[in-house]
């Protein structure tokens, strides 16, 4: 399937990432039973793989609005990045399936991961920004948003050679899920109100042209 094919479901894909995010924050205040551990385990990585998931398309959307403008060697590494963090949730299912005692199995593809989904949305929304594809407070959201989740990120990898900065982890984590459900709610909404006015756009332009 070809990329470009991807145009034009941003919209849902940003509703869809927010959905997948926020499933993934209620199974980390949920304990459940050992009987759904495997059911669980399989949720709370679905999750994750949509949030990124949704991601990589709505970013995609976002850059497809204004090619020549976005087409960047960071938007690139943005896309790219969002595909490395969309493939890392079956790396830490492999792992715990197949309960893999290489060290740090489950650290790396968690860096990667927060850092692949902040490095994303922080750099999408300031090329946006740039050239005035979004404005507003937007973007704004979007970077602060990209910014909380390159240090998660950041803490996740420096975790493995020291635990002392596990509190604030735990306590950045709620603030960047918060700050992302803004942000993808307001661009699904946003990318769909252009793609509405793209369309109703279209008609007028043709009927001049052939006049």
């Amino acid at each position: 399937m070809k990329l470009q094919r991807l145009a034009g479901y941003g919209p849902i894909a940003s509703f869809v990432s927010a959905g997948c995010l926020l499933v993934f924050a209620m199974f980390q205040m949920v304990m459940l039973p050992p009987s759904l551990a495997m059911v669980g385990l399989s949720a709370y990585i679905l999750s994750m793989f949509g949030w990124a998931a949704g991601l990589t398309i709505t970013v995609f959307d976002l850059e497809w609005m204004e090619h020549s403008a976005t087409r960047t060697r960071w938007i690139q590494a943005g896309l790219v990045a969002a595909v490395v963090a969309s493939v890392m949730p079956f790396v830490l299912l492999a792992a715990q399936l197949g309960q893999v005692s290489i060290p740090y199995v489950f650290e790396v593809p968690s860096a990667l991961l927060l850092g692949g989904v902040g490095f994303t949305v922080l750099v999408h929304n300031i090329e946006a920004r740039r050239v005035r594809l979004l404005h507003g407070a937007l973007p704004w959201i979007g970077i602060v948003s990209g910014a909380c989740w390159l240090y998660l990120g950041l803490l996740q990898f420096i975790y493995m050679f020291t635990p002392k900065l596990l509190m604030g982890f735990v306590y950045g984590l709620p603030v960047a899920e918060l700050i992302y459900l803004v942000w993808a709610i307001w661009m699904g909404v946003h990318l769909t109100r252009a793609k509405r006015a793209a369309a109703v756009g279209r008609p007028v332009a043709v009927s001049v042209a052939t006049h």
